[in-house]
């Protein structure tokens, strides 16, 4: 029963960078939590917490403070982790709640705080780049290619992650 439960550590950190990233909110997570709290016996603490959460800095800081929380110890879990957080912008960018350009920039600041494997350069040139030559569609396609290219895995990883979060929210 721990496999994609709020017992599985690994898909409840997927949802927090979710939430961390902006692909879902407040209300979503507490329908999430909600759902959950209604399945199980013996929920935990923290996610009986988060059903009441009033913010999302809250909600945040329940998700940060599991207990027994993995976090990534490799550069390969690091760069899988970065590309969680890129993947859930990715995401959010194909609901069209960013432009290319925002995604860009928001992916560049993320990752210049990570200060992981993945450099954050990358990301600003391509939108100087953008910005230099007027924000051509052919250079947009070519550049989200190559980026969703490089993110195909966690793509697939957060958009599954995402679809499962949606479906236990609504009491699926």
């Amino acid at each position: 029963m721990r496999d994609g439960t709020p017992f599985d550590l690994a898909a409840v950190g997927r949802i927090r960078v979710m939430v961390e990233r902006g692909l879902i909110g407040l209300t979503q997570l507490i329908a999430w939590a909600d759902a959950w709290v209604m399945k199980l016996e013996d929920s935990p603490l923290w996610l009986l917490e988060l059903c009441t959460a009033p913010d999302v800095d809250t909600a945040l800081g329940l998700l940060f403070d599991i207990p027994m929380f993995p976090f990534p110890a490799t550069p390969e879990e690091r760069r899988a982790q970065d590309a969680d957080h890129l993947a859930s912008l990715f995401l959010r960018y194909r609901r069209g709640e960013l432009s290319w350009g925002d995604f860009l920039f928001i992916g560049g600041q993320f990752l210049d705080g990570a200060n992981g494997p993945w450099p954050c350069e990358t990301f600003f040139m391509q939108r100087d780049l953008l910005e230099r030559t007027g924000y051509p569609e052919d250079l947009v396609q070519s550049q989200r290619e190559d980026i969703e290219r490089d993110l195909r895995e966690a793509l697939e990883r957060m958009g599954a992650a995402h679809r499962r979060f949606e479906a236990e929210a609504r009491g699926g």
